[in-house]
């Protein structure tokens, strides 16, 4: 099923109307909430449930859903739908397979109105890897059940609840409207902007290309590299590789969420001005794959759950869609670009800075010289070679990418065990007792996370006391502050936070020997992120979690997580898809930091 395309994803066929749930930004611009993605969405829910990590958090909706829908759990629809995804192993798996069916439900007519024709069956079976016969029948599945429930008057009830939605993407788009800003570097006649977004199932988004269309599907999923830390992500964004619950180290602020949404919008606008360019010199990407492949050097772990790495340079062409992405956003926020920036090395990507570079020199020629962005693609490719040779990318990776939680358990998997360490100094035994329940809560999540690995994984809980001289060196995640954990308190100084006393509080300080980029990510809605960090003096609330090298054996990593008191360091149960160096969440702002720390033989 891995027939990779890079979500380099070109709809074959048909309708491309627009859904009565929609708002036009402009003459060009729509975005909208298809009736088919509900339909399709709702039909998915029949057959897994609310607890699905695919399905998100929609309150009461979710009720009207179960009220209108549940007696037809068994209709055929459902258990077909069910077929299709039956061997699909893992969550990245099921996510890559829905990859596909939601561009099937795009391109069909809405609501399942009227039939679809025999041609466009062929090609339907095709793209989902069916025979003709089960693709036919599933269709005519898909038209009963949008009869016999009457989805289309359910879908007219509840758009008052996707018009929220579509509030928040359209005032996005306001920041940086696409036709203003596309056509300052390229000819858009003949060129429409299309936005199409489920509400109950987490789609993932990818390019959505009829011809003549540029825009996206789908939804932003969670481990992506842009600070989703709202509220209203934790409603909508869903770990689609693993699973896993999020963390509610999350603030209220719509304009976070805008900012969120515009990047994953020029993410995919990316796509539209390099794909084509990049496919019409099949080599281009093929030369530049040595930049994934250093990636998974470092990080194989990622390469196996990440379907953006399933096929042989797909981070190449995500670098060229970050790349517009930041350049883009850049013009609306700077600090918010620096941040998705550092975030995207986080995961890898270690030539975004000469990515947004070369944009901005090749766009600033396509003003100058009345041409087109997407003719400079090759030329952008081919600098990006001599920027960064195949024989220096391994020590640039080293030199650029931030030490961060993701890399640490990547490390966890090649090396076959970590050690979750919990305190026993705490004079309450009772926050001892919660300490150790904590560190189960890390392990069994540890546990889900490294289920996709080819490999064993050993994870090992054990108190402080009992930790061995050589699993001091190994891969740990130690839990609690240095009141409570013994081996923390002897490491702390080595650490770029460190909790301090203060009359009788602990509380967080910097330790100004290290070098440190930081956010502020802060609840004031029109300038949600700046740059610097935090007076956490008086805080006497603040929970951290960070991650760096072990320095008993730097091959391997530390990721520590403590709060103030021991409620604050369960805060960060789940520690698997952070993306920055550390994090302190004071419950009102968010701190980021990102550092790096190369081996000296890097």
């Amino acid at each position: 099923m891995k027939r990779l395309v890079a979500l380099i994803i070109v709809f074959f066929l048909a309708s491309t109307a627009i859904p009565a749930g929609a708002y036009s930004l402009d003459s060009q611009t729509t975005v909208a909430i298809p009736q088919n993605y509900e339909f399709l969405g709702i039909v998915y829910y029949l057959a897994y449930g609310p607890q699905d990590p695919f399905v998100t958090y929609r309150g009461q909706y979710l009720n009207d859903v179960e009220s209108w829908f549940g007696r037809y759990r068994n209709h055929k629809v459902v258990g077909m739908l069910r077929e299709y995804l039956a061997d699909a192993n893992s969550i990245s798996e099921r996510d890559y397979r829905l990859l596909y069916l939601d561009q099937v439900a795009l391109s069909l007519p809405p609501g399942m109105q009227v039939g679809v024709p025999p041609s466009q069956i062929k090609n339907l079976a095709w793209f989902l890897g069916v025979d003709t016969e089960w693709m036919s029948e599933f269709l005519t599945a898909l038209r009963d059940f949008a009869e016999e429930t009457d989805f289309s008057e359910f879908y007219s009830l509840h758009e008052a609840y996707y018009q929220k939605d579509i509030d928040l993407y359209a005032g996005a788009l306001r920041l940086l409207p696409p036709k203003d800003f596309m056509g300052r570097y390229m000819d858009l006649t003949g060129i429409e902007f299309k936005f199409l977004h489920p509400y109950l199932v987490a789609f993932h988004a990818h390019a959505y290309r009829p011809k003549g269309v540029y825009g996206l599907a789908g939804i932003q999923p969670l481990v992506r590299r842009i600070p989703q830390r709202t509220l209203w992500s934790l409603k909508t964004a869903r770990d689609t590789m693993f699973g896993l619950p999020l963390n509610r180290d999350c603030l209220n602020n719509p304009g976070l969420d805008r900012l969120n949404y515009l990047g994953m919008v020029y993410h995919e606008l990316g796509h539209d001005i390099s794909t084509r360019e990049l496919n019409l010199y099949d080599s281009l990407p093929e030369e530049l794959s040595y930049l994934e492949s250093t990636i998974e050097e470092d990080m194989p772990y990622l390469a196996v759950y990440d379907i953006h790495f399933w096929g042989d340079s797909g981070m190449v062409y995500e670098g060229f869609a970050d790349g517009w992405e930041d350049f883009a956003i850049a013009n609306v926020d700077p600090e918010y670009s620096e941040l998705a920036m550092w975030m995207q090395r986080g995961w890898g990507e270690f030539w975004i800075d000469d990515m947004v570079e070369l944009y901005g020199k090749y766009a600033n020629e396509s003003v100058q010289n009345n041409g087109d962005i997407r003719m400079y693609i090759r030329d952008i490719a081919e600098e990006l070679k001599e920027r960064i040779p195949e024989e220096n990318s391994s020590v640039l990776y080293h030199q650029r990418v931030p030490v961060t939680p993701l890399r640490a358990f990547d490390r966890g998997a090649v090396t076959g065990k970590v050690v979750v360490v919990y305190g026993t100094q705490n004079p309450d035994p009772k926050g001892t007792e919660y300490d150790r329940e904590t560190a189960e809560l890390i392990a069994n999540n540890l546990k889900t996370f490294y289920s996709q690995w080819n490999g064993s994984v050993e994870i090992v809980v054990k108190a402080d006391v009992n930790v061995t001289d050589d699993e001091l060196g190994e891969n740990l995640v130690l839990v609690g502050g240095p009141a409570a954990n013994s081996i923390v308190a002897e490491m702390q100084e080595h650490f770029p936070l460190r909790f301090v006393k203060e009359g009788d509080y602990w509380v967080i300080e910097h330790n100004t020997n290290w070098s440190v980029d930081s956010f502020i990510i802060t609840e004031n809605e029109s300038d949600p992120v700046l740059k610097g960090r935090l007076d956490l003096s008086d805080d006497l609330t603040a929970a951290l979690l960070l991650a760096v090298r072990n320095p008993d054996d730097p091959e391997n990593y530390i990721v520590w997580i403590a709060g103030a008191d021991r409620y604050g360091t369960r805060l960060f149960r789940n520690p698997t898809y952070y993306l920055s160096s550390y994090e302190i969440f004071t419950g009102k702002e968010i701190e980021m930091g990102f550092y790096v720390q190369p081996l000296a033989s890097s």
